[in-house]
Order: C-alpha cells, then sequence, then structure tokens
C-alpha cells in the first residue's frame, strides 16, 4: 500500500472562523508531516479569515482548494448580518439561523454539502491516481463528505485505506438526524453505506461509538471503532504547587450568554455562585472573553468579573492563576458527546475543573471517574449550590502526575490512529 496520507475536509484554514473546527485535522496533518509522511488536504474556499495561528503546521502540507460558491455565499451573508447586531439582536438571528437551518435539513439530506460531494470526489480521484496515496481521512461534519470517502473506496478498493473521522455524531445526533420518518430512512442508508466502506472509524468520545453500535449493530462497529480524543497541543505545563485561598477564582476562557435556547447560558450559575456565597462560600468568576447579556443586568452579580480575551500563547499561562477552570454547557439535548476542547486546555494547564453540565455529559463522566473536578448539575439550583460548597476541600493528586496527564495531548491521542496506518 502506498504510505501518502489524502485528509477530505469541508472547511479548513484560511476559509473558516472558527479554530475548533480546524484544530483536529491541522494538528494530525503535522504529527504526520514530521514522521516523514506526504499529506495533502483536500478541502474548499470561501470568506478568508486568516490563518488562525496554523501557517507553521501547513508549511509542509499540500492543501487544494476547491470552489464553493454555495459556503461562500453562506460565509458572506452571515458575516454581514453580524457585524454590526447587539446581543438581543444576535439570538434573534441565531434562534432563525436554527430554524432555517432544520428546514434545509429536511431538504437537502444530510446537508448542503452534498451539493459538492461529486466535486471532492472527481479532485481526490485524481490525487489518489496520481498520487503516492494510501490513506484517505474524511474528517466531518459536514456528514455527506463521508459519502465521497465511500465513493473512493468502491473505485479504488484495497489500494486505499479509508478512515472515517466523526468529530460529532450523525443520526445519533440529535443536531443532525432527521426528525422525518423518509428523511431519517435516506439519512441512515446513507451513513450505513459508508459506514460499510470505511476500514478505521475514529471518535472524539466515548458515547459517538456506543450509539453508532447500537445503531448499526449488524455493522459490528466496535471492530473498527477507535477513540481519538482531541487533545491539547504541546507538553504540560509544570505543576504550578499553587495554594488556594479565598476567594477561589473559577476561570472561563471563552463566549457565554444568557440565551434560554442556547448551550452556555449563565443564569443558573450566577444563581448558584450566589447562593453559594450567602451559604458562606467564597467564590469569584472570571471571564476572559465575550460575555454576552440580554436578560441578565451584571451588576447584581459582584462576584463576576469581564476581562479581554488572552492570547493563545498565553492562555495556559493565565489559567494556571485560577483556582479551578469552568467547562459550561447547559443544553441536555446535544450534551452526551461534548467534550470540549477548552477540557484538554485545563488538563495541560493541570488545574481542576468545575464542569456545569448535564448529568450525561461525557466531560462530566471523565471528571467524575478520573477525579479531575467537580461537577455541578446545571438543570439544579440546589445541586450546583452543594457542589460549590464543596470546592475549598476537594484535592485532586491525578493532576500531579505527568504520564496521566500527557494520555490527554494530540500527539498521545493521533498516535493510536498513525499506529494503525501504513504511513511510516
Amino acid at each position: 500500500m502506498s504510505n501518502g496520507v489524502l485528509i477530505i475536509c469541508q472547511h479548513f484554514v484560511p476559509y473558516t472562523p472558527s479554530v475548533g473546527g480546524v484544530a483536529r485535522v491541522a494538528y494530525l496533518a503535522k504529527q504526520l508531516v514530521d514522521k516523514g509522511v506526504d499529506v495533502r488536504i483536500l478541502t474548499s474556499n470561501g470568506i478568508d479569515y486568516g490563518y488562525l495561528g496554523f501557517d507553521e503546521h501547513l508549511s509542509q502540507v499540500t492543501v487544494s482548494y476547491l470552489s464553493d460558491p454555495l459556503k461562500f455565499f453562506v460565509q458572506a451573508s452571515l458575516k454581514k448580518a453580524t457585524a454590526n447586531m447587539d446581543a438581543t439582536s444576535s439570538f434573534s438571528f441565531m434562534s432563525f439561523l436554527r430554524g432555517v437551518k432544520r428546514l434545509v435539513y429536511k431538504l437537502v439530506i444530510p446537508d448542503l454539502g452534498l451539493l459538492m460531494v461529486p466535486r471532492y470526489y472527481f479532485a481526490a480521484s485524481r490525487l489518489i491516481t496520481y498520487n503516492s496515496i494510501g490513506t484517505v481521512i474524511v474528517s466531518t461534519p459536514p456528514h455527506s463528505m463521508q459519502i465521497v470517502g465511500a465513493l473512493l473506496k468502491k473505485r479504488f478498493g484495497n489500494r486505499i485505506k479509508p478512515v472515517a473521522d466523526y468529530r460529532d455524531s450523525w443520526n445519533a445526533s440529535v443536531i443532525f438526524s432527521q426528525d422525518n420518518t423518509v428523511g431519517s430512512y435516506i439519512s441512515k442508508w446513507l451513513e450505513r453505506f459508508c459506514l460499510r466502506q470505511a476500514d478505521i472509524v475514529t471518535f472524539v468520545s466515548n458515547p459517538m461509538l456506543t450509539k453508532l453500535c447500537a445503531l448499526y449493530p449488524e455493522l459490528e462497529i466496535k471492530a473498527k471503532g477507535l477513540l481519538v480524543m482531541n487533545g491539547f497541543a504541546g507538553s504540560p505545563s509544570e505543576c504550578s504547587g499553587k495554594a488556594r485561598r479565598l476567594p477561589l477564582r473559577i476561570g472561563y476562557f471563552g463566549m457565554a450568554d444568557d440565551d434560554l435556547n442556547g448551550y452556555r447560558n449563565v443564569e443558573l450559575l450566577f444563581k448558584a455562585i450566589a447562593a453559594a456565597n450567602f451559604e458562606g462560600a467564597s467564590l469569584e468568576l472570571v471571564f476572559y472573553g465575550s460575555l454576552r447579556l440580554s436578560r441578565l443586568n451584571i451588576e447584581d452579580y459582584p462576584f463576576v468579573q469581564i476581562h479581554d480575551p488572552v492570547p493563545h500563547g498565553k492562555v495556559v499561562e493565565k489559567m494556571q492563576e485560577m483556582d479551578y477552570l469552568l467547562v459550561l454547557h447547559t443544553d441536555p439535548e446535544s450534551s452526551d458527546e461534548v467534550v470540549t476542547g477548552k477540557f484538554f486546555d485545563y488538563i495541560q494547564a493541570r488545574r481542576p475543573m468545575l464542569c456545569f453540565s448535564p448529568s450525561n455529559m461525557e466531560a462530566a463522566r471523565i471528571i467524575n471517574a478520573e477525579k479531575i473536578g467537580v461537577w455541578a448539575d446545571s438543570s439544579s439550583l440546589e445541586h450546583a449550590v452543594s457542589a460549590f460548597l464543596t470546592l475549598a476541600d476537594e484535592e485532586f493528586p491525578k493532576l500531579q502526575d505527568p504520564l496521566f496527564v500527557h494520555s490527554f495531548s494530540r500527539q498521545e491521542q493521533y498516535s493510536k490512529l498513525i499506529d494503525k496506518l501504513s504511513v511510516s
């Protein structure tokens, strides 16, 4: 088998605004290049958002961009519409977009990326034919790109080893699954076809594999399933040895709001901390990033501090100044698979986590199982207050273990996949 690697993903730098949407592919490509592998990425163009700090990672990677007019139109429309919105208008617009998205999913199955499948298929076929490509990794969503990998396997057979990389579930997810009988049948038929052709199926969290095995028991997915979490980049921080002093500082790095329909709603969090402080706790909540409030008055919560976002190169250092680092996800319908990118940054910083989430969230399960933080139920004020009152007394020795911490690095996680590929 040839040992070159082709990675297919519809969203990649510089034509995407989100670091989280491209980091997995960028770091995987860099790790493969460091092992001497010829890596090519096939993606599409759109609005230029810059390289988001990944220039160096891609210096030895050949990236091919397909023309994607629909993606460009959608990105341009979103950028224009949200340019000067206040918090209230932004929430209303996002609610409108969620409705449009549900409608589009009913009309184009599984998603709008389906319209680009022929272009990706023919472009990938040329790359495989004229280059030493032995492995094709398709990283999704959008899940329509998995169809490209399946069609390539049908064409090239054992010449290639297809890897279906799931960053989110497809039909096992309330976000991406169809809510009507006909649409669900078509979408599941497509996913079943793609899974049959894949040699390896990778997942970023365990619930994805569990749900997929239950959804398609006849495919024996577990035999070719592989957990490859996102992990943190670089090396673990030195143990800070920081002694806790009151008030305890709970740090959060990213965006949050008070949107009742969102998944980062801080309303119950604020109320729980206020109640815990009233009962004798001493807690401060420190935000580094955007906190958009349309219903709550920040002056009612004097324990909340808001700062500008921290530059990427300084963020782990700032995290180490905190007593706890906050994992925030408040939507129970979308939480079961979630292990946020910040989860791994927090482990790299070797600081304990405060996970404010529904009970089914995968990050909460790991935190409880490994005893690396405290979980507080985002749906129960009473439970959250009780959890907050224990924060000053908890200890987390596993975060002092370098081997444990390193197991959550991107290097360690991606090695599990690379070891299964004939690429070195």
